[in-house]
């Protein structure tokens, strides 16, 4: 799944990095939301404003989510779908 369909914003593409780093230090466990916001240095509202959009622009290219969110005793914790992850590999490779 390739991102050239969808224009990432510098927030969105820093966003898929770090998540994908934390996943694989956590052994692919959920990231808390918290902990992803601090890393991004950026607000935990903007992070998930940051993810709603990139779900839209997804869901308008007709595309799977990349990260998914579930909350978990009251925390949000985000989790990087297979595209997501496919994503994530081919922004660091670039």
């Amino acid at each position: 799944m390739s991102q050239s369909a969808v224009q990432l914003t510098p927030l969105a593409l820093r966003m898929l990095q770090a998540l994908a780093q934390e996943q694989q230090a956590r052994a692919g466990q959920p990231v808390p939301l918290v902990r992803l916001a601090k890393r991004l240095e950026a607000a935990a509202s903007s992070v998930l404003r940051e993810l709603a959009m990139l779900n839209l622009l997804l869901a308008q290219a007709q595309q799977a989510p990349w990260v998914e969110t579930q909350s978990v005793d009251g925390r949000w914790m985000l989790a990087l779908t297979a595209p997501g992850a496919a994503a994530a590999s081919q922004i660091a490779q670039a």
